[in-house]
């Protein structure tokens, strides 16, 4: 019987007794495996020593009894049968795939039937042998104990196996089936647990029995089934609500997978929808690189479905667990496992969806124990890969603009995802690229690693390296026409504006991003009037933008109650102009300055930078002048010269620039902070205790505020913008009582701010 380029079991050169070592699903497979072995004798050679033994499914169980007796020497090798897909399939019908049988592992009658008549589908794997007296050895140096030497040898095996597996299958199949074996074979994980047992005076075997229900508990399980069927799933996801094709940048993906190849990697994902790990996973695995794992709450193990959950490499954590020490330090062990082994980890960066489509804070607990790890296992390499992924339209977002609203959004509910495949209207492409990676040896010498930080020091360093990698995620986000489109839109608030007029802001727009060398994707060519339509129809057929077709031309704005749902685009990109509205802000404000004015104006950004610092990311502070300098360099030339004059000076240079983006990029913002700021001041000398209550008054003024014609639009009616304005006062001291005066000063100045922005604004259309 032949396979897929059938190699020998037969081992060069070797005069040991050789135990072929079969991991075997049945006796069907079982016998495959023996005749396999029998059928590849070489005439020239003598083979009166040798047998076979089962692996068995418990690899604890005593299966070296069966090792033969009084050999000088025995070589153990490892011999596996693997069933492929079909060669050929079409990846236009992965789910009929899925339920014809076509993907995974068939079952004992297909087996029947393809070895019979599909041997190309079978694949014999050979893992690399290894001699007894060896592995003994090896078991000994590990401080195992004699009576785990059965599981020691057979995890060997295992681990032999799947290495030469994924040669023949691809990368994308790397999967733990070694569990627990692998993970607690760590000398000091096992001394841990010999102390834990002897200071809470319970026997050793129950603490590690205790550990090992943690660990089965938690660990993900993939295997080489259930990763072609999610991705089938995920690839009918996709296509329910976006072209199949997700644009990627091939340069990127090629340095990741020589990444992947030499280091272990950890992938920090935005999280803009459900999407964003399918689309990672799609890409990987069209790539054929490993598919990370990732990780869940414990109350998606549900029966049925936390098998399948599991398999698909979701790791499953308990919402707490820090007072469990044995959990805790199991978790700890399995994580350097993971980093040891070179398994890819993921998670999202901000720990939930964005709901206004900017980048979050991060969140540090899982930075915490990675960073742990690394010190523990001293790989200083491992790379943090930011995973940036825009979308021309989500589906998601009405939800998201019902919850700033004040709203409470409907449950998802466990018939989510197949409401969610249901296919709905189109809505675009997913755009996904990857960041620079990051090590942390890049943030501090190793030297101060491997002596010992504190940990007041290990908090700063794993503050630092988050908001580095999300920095570089921002930079590697695209901008999407849609971005740039709603922009412009929700600049003119509810004025309607021609076609013609929004062209020329987005080229303009585009002209100045381009200069940046930076990226637009989609209909991104706006010196086509037809790439703008297009882009205004998509967005009119989600109800975003609305079309007025009485005059005599059409007019577009954004549909009433869109507000928030057209910002959330918007802000996908806003990050990369933020430092140009405070430029021009800082222009306006430095014509008032008493003493010297360029250094007012650095001044003025600095202030700035700290009243939108729970908003958006900066650069570092060194770094955060030169940045600043550099942009109002870039679009007003000699500057210095501009603000030492007069206020007409610097209206006339902010006259000649197009665009002008503070008012379009800041207002929301402005107007929410200011109306948090207003409703703190008329709480007097009463003391803020309830955030809930806070929050509902100031959504009450806001929608007062809209209805009087006080705030711009209606996005800046957002419970998200509310809860960063009130972060900024509690920041500042402002939520205690006897704040009075202080209240009505942080009033003051995002009144102060609002009035330059209406400047900024009556510049703009005065140009138009």
């Amino acid at each position: 019987m032949t396979g897929h380029d059938t190699p020998s079991p037969w081992p060069r050169d070797q005069d040991a007794t050789i135990v072929f070592l079969l991991d075997a699903r049945d006796d069907f497979e079982a016998a495959l495996l023996r005749d396999w072995v029998e059928s590849g004798k070489s005439e020239d050679r003598s083979y009166s020593r040798y047998s076979f033994v089962d692996l068995p499914g418990n690899r604890a169980d005593d299966w070296l009894a069966a090792l033969p007796d009084q050999c000088d020497a025995v070589w153990l090798q490892p011999l596996r049968i693997a069933w492929l897909p079909a060669a050929g399939r079409r990846r236009d019908r992965p789910l009929l795939d899925f339920f014809r049988g076509r993907l995974g592992e068939p079952g004992r009658a297909r087996r029947r039937w393809l070895a019979k008549h599909r041997p190309e589908r079978l694949a014999w794997i050979v893992g690399d042998g290894a001699y007894l007296d060896d592995l003994r050895e090896r078991h000994a140096d590990a401080a195992l104990g004699d009576d785990a030497f059965a599981e020691f040898a057979a995890n060997q095996a295992l681990i032999a196996l799947e290495r030469s597996e994924r040669i023949v299958r691809g990368a994308r199949y790397k999967v733990p089936r070694t569990l627990p074996g692998d993970v607690f074979a760590n000398p000091d994980f096992r001394n841990l647990m010999a102390n834990i047992a002897q200071q809470r005076d319970r026997p050793v075997h129950d603490v590690f029995a205790q550990a090992e229900r943690y660990l089965r508990e938690m660990a993900a399980t993939q295997t080489p089934f259930t990763l072609e069927m999610i991705n089938a799933l995920y690839r009918a996801a996709v296509r329910s609500h976006h072209d199949a094709a997700i644009d990627i940048n091939e340069d990127q993906l090629q340095r990741v997978a020589e990444t992947i190849a030499t280091r272990p990697v950890i992938f920090l994902i935005s999280h803009k929808s459900m999407l964003d790990t399918v689309a990672l996973s799609l890409v990987l695995f069209d790539a054929n690189l490993p598919l990370p794992l990732t990780f869940g709450g414990i109350n998606l193990n549900t029966p049925g479905l936390g098998a399948l959950i599991r398999r698909s490499g979701i790791i499953f954590l308990r919402r707490s667990f820090q007072d469990n020490e044995i959990y805790k330090s199991t978790f700890r062990r399995y994580i350097d496992y993971l980093i040891e082994k070179r398994f890819s980890l993921l998670w999202a960066l901000e720990g939930t969806r964005s709901r206004t489509g900017k980048l979050l804070p991060p969140r540090f607990g899982l930075f915490n124990y990675v960073f742990e790890s690394i010190q523990r296992t001293r790989l200083y390499d491992v790379t943090f890969i930011p995973v940036s992924v825009a979308y021309d339209q989500i589906t998601e977002v009405e939800d998201y603009s019902i919850e700033q609203r004040g709203q409470k959004k409907k449950p998802e509910g466990v018939t989510w995802p197949l409401r969610f495949l249901r296919r709905g209207r189109s809505r675009g492409q997913i755009h996904l690229r990857f960041g620079d990676g990051l090590t942390v040896r890049e943030l501090v010498e190793t030297a101060e690693l491997e002596a010992g930080i504190n940990d007041e020091r290990k908090q700063t360093l794993v503050a630092t390296l988050a908001f580095e990698v999300a920095v570089r995620m921002n930079a590697a986000t695209p901008i999407t026409a849609t971005a740039i489109i709603t922009l412009i839109l929700l600049a003119g608030g509810n004025r309607a504006q021609s076609l013609a007029e929004i062209q020329a802001l987005a080229r303009a727009g585009a002209a100045l991003i381009r200069r940046r060398r930076l990226e637009i994707v989609g209909r991104s060519n706006f010196q086509d009037a037809d790439a703008v339509l297009a882009t205004l129809a998509e967005l009119n057929e989600t109800g975003i933008v609305s079309y007025l077709d009485e005059g005599t031309e059409r007019l577009y704005t954004v549909s009433p109650d869109q507000h928030l749902n057209a910002a959330y685009y918007r802000n996908t990109a806003i990050h990369y102009f933020i430092l140009d509205a405070f430029v021009e802000i800082a222009l306006l404000d430095s014509a008032s300055a008493t003493d010297d004015p360029v250094e007012a104006f650095f001044a003025r950004t600095s202030e700035l930078r700290e009243l939108f610092k729970f908003e958006f990311y900066f650069p570092r502070r060194a770094e955060y002048r030169s940045e600043i300098e550099k942009r109002v360099h870039e679009r007003f030339g000699e500057w210095e010269d501009i603000v030492c004059r007069d206020e007409t000076a610097i209206h006339d240079a902010l006259d000649a620039v197009q665009p002008l983006v503070a008012h379009a990029v800041l207002r929301s913002f402005v107007d929410a902070y200011r109306i948090v700021a207003s409703v703190l001041e008329s709480s007097g000398t009463d003391a803020v205790d309830d955030e809930g209550a806070f929050l509902s008054q100031c959504l009450k003024t806001g929608k007062q505020e809209l209805l009087q014609g006080r705030v711009f639009s209606a996005e800046s009616i957002s419970k998200s913008l509310y809860q960063t304005g009130l972060k900024l006062a509690n920041y500042r001291g402002l939520l205690a009582a006897n704040q009075a005066a202080e209240r009505a000063g942080f009033h003051r100045e995002f009144r102060n701010i609002s009035d330059r922005l209406d400047e900024i604004l009556a510049i703009t259309l005065a140009k138009s």
